[in-house]
């Protein structure tokens, strides 16, 4: 099975479920990302409403983050290469009263384009999902090339700590590549060092403007791992980023 077939099953394994039972873990789930988005617009984007605000969450999901948003006037657009999550993601959104435009898509297909830019990009845990360095070329190019003058990009990762726990049914490769066994092994996570991945943002067309590696805030890569202490998870990184723009002043 392929990763993106695991998670089309996934959503549709929950189809059964009631709209207001989705509606409610998506919000809670998706309340620590939310908030960090929040307070780095409104640090780096202070004069800027909330109203008509453009934003595009990468890996939506249901979109748990993006309808948080929309709940504050933000305009949103959601991405993720599941169409079974997309459309669940519509009906949560209309149980608010809210439109949503969705998009069905791989965000790492050098090809895609969208028909806007945008100020505020979140990544849904999208980025340590993304295993092959030509992904994770093409997707920090989608967001440049998708990011306005003034916009920035938000995203919480995951990343390497020394005293990291394997469970059974996975492997950790040379490169920082998380295998699970999906009756053959399959990549699912990349957990880069926070050196590595600030270097790998240095070679792109995106510029760091804040960027903290946090020791205390692990990450879950997978439900067999709910039981490991979090010290020996995978930590987290939380970065902005903005479109690199050689010295051009930002508007």
């Amino acid at each position: 099975m392929t990763l993106q077939g695991y998670y089309e099953d996934s959503y549709r394994e929950e189809k059964s479920r009631s709209p207001q039972d989705l509606l409610e873990e998506e919000i809670t789930s998706s309340k620590v990302l939310t908030n960090f988005a929040i307070q780095q617009k409104d640090k780096f984007l202070p004069e800027v409403d909330w109203k008509g605000l453009k934003v595009l969450e990468l890996g939506s999901g249901r979109g748990g983050v993006g309808l948080h948003l929309a709940r504050l006037g933000a305009n949103v657009t959601l991405v993720d290469f599941s169409p079974t999550a997309l459309i669940q993601a519509e009906r949560l959104f209309s149980l608010e009263g809210f439109e949503v435009k969705t998009i069905s898509g791989d965000v790492t297909h050098p090809d895609m384009i969208f028909d806007q830019t945008f100020d505020l990009i979140v990544d849904s845990h999208l980025l340590h999902c993304l295993t092959e360095d030509p992904d994770r070329s093409s997707f920090y190019g989608l967001v440049s090339d998708h990011l306005s003058s003034r916009g920035i990009f938000v995203s919480e990762t995951m990343v390497y700590r020394k005293k990291l726990f394997i469970p059974d049914g996975f492997m950790f490769d040379a490169r920082n590549v998380l295998w699970q066994m999906f009756g053959k092994w399959t990549p699912v996570r990349r957990i880069l060092d926070s050196l590595d991945l600030e270097a790998e943002i240095n070679n792109t067309e995106l510029k760091i403007v804040s960027f903290f590696y946090y020791a205390q805030y692990s990450f879950v890569p997978h439900k067999h791992f709910m039981e490991i202490p979090g010290e020996v998870l995978p930590a987290s990184v939380r970065m902005v980023l903005k479109k690199n723009n050689f010295g051009q002043a930002s508007t």
